[in-house]
């Protein structure tokens, strides 16, 4: 969900730059629709993701503390970063 709102802003964006020039209302359109989905892919991040063991919202968490390299944890991430749950049978 996140790379397709993330595609979309990108789509919003080339709009916003092909409307330069043109009419200040298409572009003013343009940069809210781009604003919009960039706030909904972050928020998708934040509130979406949850570790099935203890509960909490690992893209908040990863987001608050992991600074510039908050997507690669979340990529490459094995375990929980709060728990250290790996989701593999195993560690329950």
């Amino acid at each position: 969900m996140f790379v397709v709102l993330i595609v979309l802003t990108f789509a919003w964006l080339l709009g916003l730059f092909a409307s330069i020039g043109g009419e200040e209302d298409r572009s003013i359109q343009f940069a809210l629709g781009m604003a919009g989905t960039v706030v909904a892919a972050h928020l998708w991040i934040a509130l979406g993701i949850r570790c099935a063991s203890c509960h909490r919202r690992v893209g908040w968490f990863v987001l608050a503390t992991a600074g510039k390299q908050w997507l690669l944890q979340l990529w490459r991430g094995e375990s929980c970063p709060a728990c250290g749950d790996s989701g593999l049978p195993q560690d329950r």
